[in-house]
């Protein structure tokens, strides 16, 4: 039961990644006006980030209620680091990252172009974690 619920929490995270990273984003600045993506994305994005990090708390409470029911230390390492490591992507994104973004005054800024490349590889950096997550999922 725990293995599935680890599971469903890591398809619906790399779900989420994937659809808003290469479905949502695409369509909203490809049909929308500079301006309006900006405004739309600003409410969007708490909203991601906020999926995300329920996922990675759900995936890792499963790990971790697992190991004390005898998964071995191996099998828990190999599912828990990855997990970890998107958790802590998505924590930065959120609490770090969005804020300083939200902050400055245009996206013409310097400062915001370095932010948002920063951005883009957590979110990179997040996707190859849980491609590694569902690895160590089918593995035994």
């Amino acid at each position: 039961m725990l293995r599935f619920v680890f599971v469903m929490a890591v398809a619906v995270w790399l779900g989420t990644v994937v659809s808003f990273s290469f479905l949502v984003l695409p369509t909203i600045h490809g049909t929308s006006a500079p301006g309006d993506a900006a405004r739309l994305l600003r409410r969007l994005f708490p909203r991601y980030y906020g999926a995300c990090i329920v996922c990675g708390f759900i995936a890792l409470a499963s790990v971790s209620l697992a190991r004390s029911s005898g998964l071995p230390t191996g099998e828990a390492l190999r599912l828990a680091v990855p997990v970890a490591g998107g958790l802590l992507c998505s924590l930065l994104s959120q609490y770090v990252l969005l804020p300083r973004l939200r902050a400055l005054p245009s996206s013409d800024d310097e400062r915001y172009l370095r932010l948002h490349t920063i951005s883009s590889m957590l979110n990179s950096t997040l996707l190859a974690l849980l491609l590694l997550a569902v690895a160590g999922a089918v593995m035994r």
